[in-house]
């Protein structure tokens, strides 16, 4: 399967970061969608999996601090639609406490800003099956 096929939902609050990591990742050959928010993901997640039956995201790359939802309860959300679907959350403010929660909520990796994006994509390449 090409790149090309593979989806990334990408969260961020921070809306430079989002088109930034969006714009690398279609580069790279990923299609992306992207949601300034916990409660637009779960949107986006809800209509995918209501309209094909499963969920269509190969990966979400989740921002740890963000107003209202924070990415580990984003991702909880997430897994009771699509329990498969892996987590790469990402993080400038998460002392080991919030990585701690993030592992136990079943978040595949942990990465903290700034993000070295040779090591995001190297990421992203072992998370899609």
């Amino acid at each position: 399967m090409s790149k090309k096929n593979h989806r990334i939902l990408i969260v961020d609050d921070d809306c430079d970061i989002l088109a930034n990591l969006s714009d690398i990742l279609v580069d790279e050959g990923y299609d992306t969608v992207t949601a300034p928010d916990g409660e637009t993901a779960i949107e986006l997640v809800t209509k995918t999996c209501s309209d094909q039956g499963e969920n269509s995201y190969d990966l979400c790359l989740l921002d740890f601090n963000m107003p209202g939802m924070d990415g580990v309860e984003l991702f909880q959300r997430i897994q009771s639609y699509s329990p498969d679907l892996r987590a790469i959350m990402i993080t400038a403010y998460a002392g080991d406490d919030g990585i701690e929660r993030a592992r136990l909520a079943g978040t595949w990796q942990v990465l903290k800003k700034p993000v070295e994006i040779r090591e995001l994509l190297q990421m992203i390449r072992k998370a899609i099956p």
